[in-house]
């Protein structure tokens, strides 16, 4: 676990660093309140923060048993992962033709039948009801739009 946390601390560092020259492109204040450039400054100087900490805390800990188990996944769970990757692909595509909520409600229908092995119905029914708590949410009470489909929902 030291090696992983190790490469997940320089992760973490990177993306902190994104986060903080990305901040310096934006207004940290307007007028009277933080400014754009005020959440992704304060996410990279904490993330930074977690990071080094990360780090240093592998060369300070003693050795554990977990130290010194395989850390990559097992095949089968590079498949789920590989799967949902394709589906993600998928749904990029048709979203444009079928609208957000009937491919929202197709893709987790399709997790929850050939991942999960749910009952079809129940998988369905996840992914109608899943669908329309999101269209109710974003739609209805935040007033977003989110792509429409070819059935004009």
């Amino acid at each position: 676990m030291k090696k992983a946390d190790r490469i997940f601390g320089i992760i973490g560092l990177g993306l902190a660093l994104w986060s903080y020259l990305e901040s310096t492109r934006l207004t940290y204040m307007t007028e009277f309140t933080p400014g754009p450039g005020f959440f992704p400054f304060w996410v990279g100087v904490s993330l930074a923060l977690l990071s080094i900490y990360l780090i240093i805390d592998t060369y300070v800990r003693k050795p554990g048993e977990k130290d010194n188990k395989k850390i990559l996944p097992e095949k089968h769970m590079l498949y789920r992962v590989g799967f949902i990757m394709l589906m993600l692909v998928v749904v990029r595509y048709t979203m444009s033709f079928l609208g957000f909520p009937l491919t929202l409600a197709l893709f987790t229908a399709a997790i929850l039948l050939i991942l999960e092995h749910y009952s079809i119905i129940k998988s369905v029914g996840y992914g109608v009801a899943y669908s329309a708590v999101t269209w109710f949410i974003f739609q209805y009470m935040l007033s977003m739009g989110f792509p429409k489909g070819f059935l004009g929902i």
